[in-house]
């Protein structure tokens, strides 16, 4: 399957230079993207399909699951396993941990930009280190969205795969932001105030969230890929992306929030070797989410929930969790 919801655009990377830079298209968030990435992440909330759901809640239209910017960052990651893959192996890349900060919600109709940031490297032993930020832009230039990403590079030779990547984007034609290097910003908070269903009086840390259980079979992992614009997958089982494991659990959390835009961090520890969720050809696996509250501060009324996801008793990350915004 290959999706038509979202328009294809080169995505740039920030080469290790100190300067950033930008993708010389906009992402537009469409009605039918925000659609197929709910259903491809098993996000049942109303609000991500129902523009009167939406609406209810206050927001302008449909709004997209808190995950959706993965369709962004995915094309971003790929983009320089690509380039390190044509050398190298993708093989020798691990996703280590995904940041994913929310100032506002994304919407369907908005149109949006991103620069990209190489923020850090660095090498111990036959390592390399890359963190890679990225900011999503809404049309009036305010940073909506930010994400980030800690990718682990094996290099097994002296040349570091991180100069490889340096070396060859330029060849791939992106756009450098002119003027000096500056931070990756930070997402502007929104204004509008949450309507979760849940009261932040009525938490107490060690709260256990009710526990949900789903079943993910392979026709899941080529709906993914579709709604992400992720390369087509062998008919055969395969590993469920980091990137999906998590939008189940924000998805989870959304659910029994009520409100998807309460969420304003996500953030999951993947491990390649030791945490993953193999999907047979046939067949399907079942899938148990948990969450549990872990702090909540009664001066800016937020909750910070620890997440755990499992598959045959054995947990699909090594720390995931979510921060909630209270009215």
């Amino acid at each position: 399957m290959r999706s038509t919801a979202t328009r294809e655009i080169p995505v740039p990377v920030h080469r290790v230079d100190g300067h950033r830079y930008r993708a010389t298209a906009q992402v537009e968030v469409t009605a039918a993207a925000v659609r197929e990435f709910a259903r491809a992440v098993r996000d049942v909330h109303p609000a991500h399909s129902s523009a009167a759901a939406a609406a209810e809640l206050g927001y302008p239209a449909l709004i997209a699951p808190p995950t959706w910017s993965s369709i962004v960052l995915g094309r971003v990651q790929r983009e320089i396993l690509d380039i390190v893959g044509s050398g190298s192996g993708r093989a020798r890349i691990l996703h280590a941990d995904q940041v994913i900060d929310i100032g506002r919600p994304l919407f369907a109709g908005d149109l949006l930009g991103c620069d990209i940031y190489f923020e850090s490297f660095r090498q111990f032993a036959d390592y390399d280190v890359m963190a890679i930020r990225s900011a999503l832009i809404a049309a009036d230039g305010t940073v909506v969205q930010t994400g980030s990403a800690a990718l682990l590079a094996r290099t097994g030779e002296r040349e570091s795969v991180l100069g490889e990547v340096a070396r060859r984007i330029t060849e791939r034609g992106y756009a450098r932001v002119d003027g000096p290097a500056r931070e990756a910003p930070l997402p502007a908070r929104t204004d509008r105030a949450p309507r979760p269903a849940v009261r932040f009086d009525e938490l107490a840390p060690g709260a256990e969230l009710p526990p949900g259980s789903l079943l993910l079979a392979h026709e899941d992992l080529a709906r993914f890929a579709a709604a992400t614009g992720e390369p087509a997958r062998p008919d055969a089982g395969g590993t469920a992306p980091g990137m999906l494991q998590l939008g189940l659990a924000s998805g989870y959390v959304s659910n029994w929030l009520g409100d998807p835009g309460a969420v304003t961090r996500i953030r999951a520890q993947f491990g390649s070797f030791t945490h993953y969720l193999r999907i047979p050809a046939a067949g399907a696996v079942a899938v148990t989410l948990r969450g549990r509250v872990d702090q909540l501060d009664p001066r800016t009324r937020r909750a910070t929930l620890a997440l755990d996801l499992r598959s045959g008793g054995r947990p699909l990350f090594g720390y995931a969790a979510a921060e909630i915004r209270f009215p």
